[in-house]
């Protein structure tokens, strides 16, 4: 085993010299350096034709033309038809609904020609570009039957008129609810209407997985309507009773074959209405009016591709570009159900990575922010993260000639790659930071300075990657990403990295004195419900770092320790942005937070402090997760964590809007962040900041004799949401309240 410089180097597979490219090009994702270097190899082998790549655009031409994904989709169509022998956009762009013509973000399905033309064709176009989860060779092999009917992936034409005008206290007409996730069972009994015969409440459907065997065509997946949906109720409707499995049958669906799915149970908790009159009687006032409020709700799902992709992808990283697929599908199909007259949309998006800059910067959560701010009403929540407790975010202040070690456990039996991530302060020039590796067993590398690539090899076989480009368009700061084979693998023609600590040592080779805050992120490594376990969780280790009280108390909270691992900065990567609604998560039963709801700071500019609210996702300290629909009807199931919390928020914004409760078109330049700010703003309301008290004891405790005093909030059984935890405040619950949602 031998450290190599790839530097100067093309990519095996792009044929790129990602080190040499010209100060002014679009900058590059190092996930696909990484990918480069290593051939594909954990990936399942190089894309054989097309890959899809989210993109953002530069605002406009060098001689003052504007750029906009529309004005790119319909020179696709026209002057430069040429380029779509490697570049093509869908119709989602070149159509969008009125109020989104300017929006410079959009996803496009490219070939290997596409990398070459960025530093010439398309330098003046694109100002950065992140890649997709690649379709490689055995895909349709590992997907079965898995996807609708192949040939009806969503297409569009020319949008409808402008919205009609109103002012800002005028409740929408029409409120359209999008949930996106994996596994939505959309035959459920919480998504139909009480008629008999039953009718569904989800107006448009669209399966992003293909059929076996379909090339990466432009307008993947297949589409239900309403009308679709209710015809294969009717179809497989036998004496009053729907026969779920027949209808997912007739469909080619069976992501729901499985007897729980996160997507069902999401879309339960952000838009199931039970059908059980008598539980209807026995709610309050309030919650029936919201139950019928919520009949009112349009509901839109999505189903995130999956099969192949997504057994080997356990970070979730490449999730982006099917996302704002997701989302502008849903906008213009609310748009063109509105027919022209005033509506409003909330997403519901229960997903998200570790690892990124945590500053709003990454594109997903710029063009999130983009839309939500060109948009006429729509608000999108995320949920805070799960990651509080897992020691996969250190803060380190370099000091010049002090170099500074961090160590990374790689676990053994993970047949996936682990990613870490070190971030430099903004403004910093990337030549002011240099590091080194040294493997569990093995030589210590070279030093690693900016515009290289580093890779740790047996043979021409990668086990460690290293990339330090600069710039990255997974920021706007610079970044180093170190990337590990998985450390087991049953493939004789990969080689494991080895399992144990990783030494990655960080030197500040700044010319003036002064330390340098860097910040590291240890990606997300955990494989989805439902398929083989293969991802193992790597880590941050330090002897500083304390994980309990005393005994059996679960230390959720940073005591400004030694330790250069904390539980701070450690939201959601797509729930830093500024307009989006981010969710926490607490306890029933006594309200505390629950232990693994990540909180802020953020590193923005104007950084959040934490979640805008809390919802609860666990019932009781014996009771663990709330209950919401498994993919049959008549089942119920408990899910744990923020992806369970956030729908619930998405549930009361839809209530309250149709009730003309909550905000409308306010103009941004007023309310800058209409739904966040609202929320927030509930939640403080339905749980006022506790007054200052003494220290708190917290009672004896079955793992201590003496058990410790501790101010109000550092302990996990204290009823009390300080912001350190989960944000201000929460939405207000009656503890006897069965289990789950009480709509």
């Amino acid at each position: 085993m031998t450290w190599q410089s790839l530097t100067g180097t093309a990519g095996a597979w792009s044929g790129i010299k990602w080190t040499g490219r010209v100060a002014g090009t679009p900058a590059a994702d190092p996930y696909l350096v990484w990918a480069d270097s290593t051939g594909f190899a954990d990936l399942g082998g190089p894309p054989a034709d097309w890959v899809r790549v989210i993109i953002e655009l530069q605002p406009a031409l060098p001689d003052g033309t504007p750029i906009t994904a529309q004005s790119i989709a319909e020179n696709l169509a026209g002057p430069n038809a040429a380029w779509q022998a490697w570049i093509q956009v869908s119709s989602f762009y070149r159509y969008p609904p009125a109020s989104l013509r300017q929006t410079r973000f959009l996803t496009a399905a490219v070939t290997k020609q596409f990398f070459t033309e960025l530093d010439k064709t398309l330098k003046d176009y694109v100002k950065r570009f992140e890649i997709g989860m690649p379709v490689v060779p055995d895909d349709a092999a590992l997907s079965g039957a898995n996807g609708l009917a192949a040939g009806g992936g969503p297409s569009f034409g020319p949008a409808s008129a402008a919205v009609a005008a109103g002012t800002s206290a005028d409740p929408p007409q029409q409120v359209f609810l999008g949930v996106m996730d994996d596994g939505l069972a959309f035959a459920h009994e919480r998504f139909r209407t009480t008629d008999v015969p039953a009718k569904t409440r989800i107006v448009r459907f669209w399966n992003q997985d293909d059929a076996a065997g379909t090339s990466p065509g432009l307008h993947y997946g297949s589409e239900l309507d309403e009308n679709k949906i209710n015809a294969l109720l009717a179809d497989c409707t036998q004496a009053g009773q729907v026969d779920e499995d027949a209808v997912y049958r007739q469909a080619g669906y069976i992501d729901v074959r499985r007897r729980w799915a996160h997507g069902t149970e999401v879309m339960d908790l952000a838009g199931g209405v039970r059908p059980n009159p008598l539980h209807a009687l026995m709610q309050d006032p309030d919650e029936q009016a919201r139950r019928e409020a919520l009949k009112k709700v349009h509901l839109l799902g999505v189903q995130f591709k999956t099969a192949g992709r997504a057994v080997r992808d356990t970070s979730g990283r490449w999730f982006a570009v099917y996302a704002l697929d997701a989302i502008r599908y849903i906008l213009r199909c609310a748009d063109d159900l509105a027919s022209g007259t005033r509506y409003c949309v909330v997403l519901n998006l229960s997903y998200g990575y570790m690892a990124g800059p945590h500053d709003g910067s990454s594109i997903i959560e710029q063009a999130i922010d983009e839309l939500i701010g060109m948009h006429r009403d729509l608000s999108v929540i995320v949920p805070a993260g799960n990651s509080n407790l897992l020691r996969c975010h250190g803060y380190l202040p370099v000091i010049q000639g002090a170099p500074q070690a961090i160590t990374w456990r790689a676990l053994p039996d993970c047949a996936t790659p682990s990613f870490l991530e070190i971030w430099l302060p903004q403004g910093t020039p990337a030549e002011h930071v240099s590091l080194t590796i040294k493997p569990p067993s093995g030589v210590e590398s070279p030093p690693l300075a900016a515009n290289n690539v580093l890779v740790w090899q047996s043979g021409k076989m990668v086990t460690c990657t290293a990339v330090y480009i600069d710039p990255v368009a997974t920021g706007q700061r610079s970044m180093i990403l170190i990337a590990l084979a998985p450390t087991y693998t049953r493939s004789t023609a990969r080689s494991a990295s080895s399992a144990g600590n990783w030494t990655v040592t960080i030197s500040n080779d700044a010319p003036t004195d002064g330390a340098l805050e860097i910040h590291a992120w240890v990606q997300r490594n955990e494989t989805a419900y439902g398929f083989p376990m293969r991802g193992r969780q790597s880590r941050f280790d330090d002897i500083a770092y304390k994980r309990f009280v005393t005994g059996m108390h679960v230390r959720d909270f940073d005591d400004g320790s030694e330790s250069w691992i904390t539980r701070g900065t450690t939201l959601n990567s797509i729930a830093t942005g500024d307009r989006t609604v981010v969710v926490g998560a607490y306890r029933r039963t006594d309200g505390t937070a629950a232990t693994y709801s990540s909180t802020g700071p953020t590193l923005a500019a104007k950084p959040r402090t934490g979640p805008d609210a809390a919802a609860i996702s666990e019932d009781s300290p014996a009771c663990a997760g709330v209950l919401g629909a498994s993919t049959r009807s008549g089942t119920l199931l408990a899910i744990t964590g923020t992806s369970a919390a956030a729908p619930q928020v998405a549930r009361l914004v839809a209530c309250y809007k149709v009730q003309g409760q909550a905000p409308f078109a306010v103009p941004l330049t007023t309310y800058p962040h209409p739904a966040r700010d609202w929320v927030a703003a509930l939640a403080a309301k339905a749980d006022p900041a506790p007054p200052t008290i003494p220290p708190h004891d917290v009672g004896k405790c079955p793992a201590t004799l003496a058990p410790p005093v501790l101010p109000l909030g550092q302990h996990a059984w204290v009823p009390a949401l300080p912001a350190v935890r989960a944000g201000s405040g929460r939405f207000s619950s009656a503890r006897w309240k069965k289990r789950g949602i009480g709509l």
